[in-house]
């Protein structure tokens, strides 16, 4: 369950998650080297050295990796300076679970709590210091990942980097919305029985949590991707051929940027096509056929379990499915199939 922000602040909603067990562990080792080691080869190699010479540095890390993100709950045992120049070939999300952190991005300075994380973008310097006993929850994003979508929402490829700015103020409405999708995927990857486990359901994840950056975080692109579109010439040719795509490929896990990179048009003038010649959305439309394909399921074999068609065709939540189901078939999706075995 999603919990109300107002009952914890940020980050202080992840001090009791079951995600962060013994079972993924990474490490708790208590010698230097090792832990530069270990944690670079999640990251990147770094220089680490604790604030006053001489102090025994301890750590601990968790880690989870699910399609192309990565969760880690990484804490040292005393306050720490973290040099890894430019983080190259991923972005990184740094939400403080309790204590403190400074960190100085490319000349932006600024003390990372559990109410203001830090979002670094791997063309830009970062050297960050870590409190003691301070653990941070860290989100890895590949860079050829979030690059790639956000060149579907804005339908060229990026011909420079993508940076956001460095603070990520999870008070702000951009920022309650990361958070909470955020912990939804933390909390679902905790459970072996999610719907987040189903590739669809994933995929389809992914793209909501990389939208709530793009477009709730302040970066260098977004004026170009926030622009009106108007002066495109809209055409029902790629229309007719995504419509063709997704009746072929709806057993897929298909986000509205693939859909859009293979019609050859931004994501953007996709929907406004979709919306004058089928009245209805690109991901609306393929909603309707994955439910089409249930019923079709259902009619023909008297010994499928509803909850497994469900889900393999990406249907997360049970209940709202079951209401469409009925919206589009005048009855639940159990009653077809009682009504097959009749």
């Amino acid at each position: 369950m999603i919990q109300d922000p107002s009952q914890e602040d940020g980050g202080s909603r992840f001090l009791q998650t079951p995600l962060f067990s013994p079972h993924n562990q990474l490490f708790l080792l208590n010698d230097l080297d090792a832990i530069r080691e270990r944690v670079g080869g999640v990251f990147k190699p770094h220089e680490l050295t604790p604030l006053r010479a001489g102090d025994a540095v301890s750590a601990q890390m968790h880690h989870v990796s699910r399609g192309r993100l990565s969760l880690n709950r990484l804490e040292y045992g005393a306050t720490v300076d973290i040099d890894p120049g430019r983080l190259e070939d991923f972005y990184l999300v740094q939400v403080p679970i309790h204590g403190r952190a400074r960190i100085d991005c490319d000349g932006h300075r600024f003390i990372s709590s559990p109410e203001r994380a830090s979002l670094i973008s791997p063309s830009l310097p970062v050297r960050m210091r870590w409190e003691h006993d301070a653990p941070q929850l860290a989100l890895r994003i590949d860079q050829d990942e979030i690059r790639h979508h956000c060149a579907q929402h804005l339908g060229h490829p990026l011909e420079g980097p993508l940076e956001f700015h460095p603070e990520l103020d999870l008070g702000s409405p951009g920022g309650r919305y990361f958070l909470q999708l955020l912990e939804m995927l933390v909390e679902a990857i905790a459970q072996p029985g999610h719907p987040i486990h189903q590739p669809l359901v994933l995929k389809q994840f992914e793209s909501v949590l990389l939208n709530a950056l793009i477009y709730g975080q302040p970066h260098n692109l977004k004026a170009r991707m926030e622009g009106d579109g108007r002066g495109k010439v809209i055409s029902p040719h790629f229309v007719r051929r995504t419509e063709e795509y997704l009746r072929a490929h709806a057993h897929e896990p298909l986000t509205i940027e693939q859909l859009a990179e293979h019609a050859g048009v931004s994501v953007r003038t996709l929907f406004a096509g979709f919306r004058e010649f089928c009245n209805t959305s690109p991901m609306a439309y393929l909603r309707n056929l994955r439910l089409e394909r249930v019923h079709q399921e259902l009619t023909q074999d008297s010994q499928v379990s509803v909850t497994d068609v469900a889900f393999k065709w990406g249907f997360a939540h049970l209940g709202r499915f079951a209401q469409e189901y009925k919206r589009r078939y005048g009855c639940l999706p159990s009653e077809t199939r009682r009504y097959r075995n009749e």
